[in-house]
């Protein structure tokens, strides 16, 4: 049986406050920072940038996510969520994304 996916949106098509799906390359990747959490534990932090045919968005991955990506990988965000970050638009996994690393050479985008 076949699995079920949402279709991808392009990235000059993302807006802030809403869930998305996209597949796009790593093409920045910022060092790993630490901050002190309120709970007075460390957390992990890493900016980036992803580029598909249509444009690129900044992203932020948290805690166990920084180790999931490196530069130049192909990955599909799944119900990511949209956010204005300093005026544009960023990317997380939120509470329910998915981030997984896709086969290179594969399209930018894919519809379905």
């Amino acid at each position: 049986m076949a699995t079920s996916r949402p279709p991808a949106t392009f990235i000059s098509d993302l807006r802030p406050s809403r869930v998305a799906t996209i597949e796009a390359t790593v093409v920045q990747l910022d060092p790993i920072r630490e901050f002190e959490n309120r709970e007075g534990g460390k957390t992990k932090l890493r900016n980036g940038r992803f580029k598909d045919d249509t444009g690129e968005i900044a992203f932020v991955l948290w805690g166990r996510e920084v180790d999931l990506v490196e530069q130049g990988d192909r990955v599909r965000v799944t119900e990511g969520w949209v956010k204005d970050y300093q005026g544009k638009p960023q990317i997380s996994l939120g509470r329910s994304g998915k981030l997984e690393k896709l086969a290179a050479g594969g399209p930018e985008q894919q519809s379905t």
